[in-house]
């Protein structure tokens, strides 16, 4: 048994799970309060699943939230996925607790899932916002993402355009499918890119939208940590 699941408080039926990694405890509260500040202007009803890495104390928390906390340490994609598999909602999205992007454009993505039945998950493109820092300043993180996203564009030609995007939108019929189809554990920091072999095999159609991300970095990313990471996943794993 991997994790713990702890119950803070509950709503019936949730339209949508907001799946959030933490390792950092002390960032949670703010995540939270902008949760509920921005999620009070539209009748839809949430749940937030709080992945909380080994040894991260999750501080006391308001609203409609579940904690599962990590008894090893998994990582972030693995932690991800694990949230994933435990939504009940029809609808489910990955966010960061550094609020990277805006939940407009959050909303935006859910709105389009919701009203295209065609496709089962929304996939955020930064490097199609005309205003995404991830088309400016050379930043390390920035140059080693667009690097990758072009290895693993060759390798998945019908992939979405940003394949290490962390801004994902899923209704519940794609994570079955995706489960069914990914026996093994996931690695390292991004889910994208462990994902894209499900995504072809099982014929997923993906809706791509841009999205504005800050660019700014968690506390618990290496770069040089998951620039290896990602270079075994396009050599050896991604299939």
């Amino acid at each position: 048994m991997l994790t713990i699941v702890k119950m803070e408080s509950s709503v019936s039926t949730p339209h949508c799970s907001l799946i959030v990694y933490l390792e950092q405890p002390e960032m949670l509260p703010a995540y939270l309060r902008d949760l509920r500040g921005f999620f009070a202007k539209f009748p839809l009803n949430y749940e937030v699943i709080v992945v909380a890495e080994k040894g991260c104390v999750v501080p006391p928390t308001e609203g409609p939230v579940r904690i599962l906390q990590n008894s090893k340490k998994l990582g972030r994609a693995a932690s991800l996925w694990l949230g994933l598999k435990n939504s009940q909602a029809p609808f489910s999205a990955i966010t960061s607790v550094d609020m990277n992007t805006p939940l407009g454009d959050y909303f935006k993505l859910l709105q389009n899932l919701m009203t295209e039945e065609g496709y089962e998950i929304c996939w955020g493109d930064r490097y199609k916002k005309k205003d995404s820092p991830f088309l400016k300043g050379p930043h390390p993180r920035q140059q080693m993402e667009d690097s990758f996203n072009r290895i693993l564009r060759d390798k998945f030609p019908r992939c979405p355009h940003d394949p290490l995007s962390e801004i994902l939108l899923f209704k519940k019929a794609a994570i079955e499918k995706l489960a069914a189809d990914h026996p093994g554990k996931f690695t390292g920091w991004y889910l994208g890119p462990q994902l894209l072999g499900g995504l072809r095999r099982q014929q997923l159609r993906v809706l791509e939208i841009p999205v504005f991300e800050s660019g700014q970095t968690l506390p618990g990313f290496s770069l040089w940590r998951q620039r290896w990471n990602l270079f075994i996943e396009c050599a050896f794993k991604t299939s």
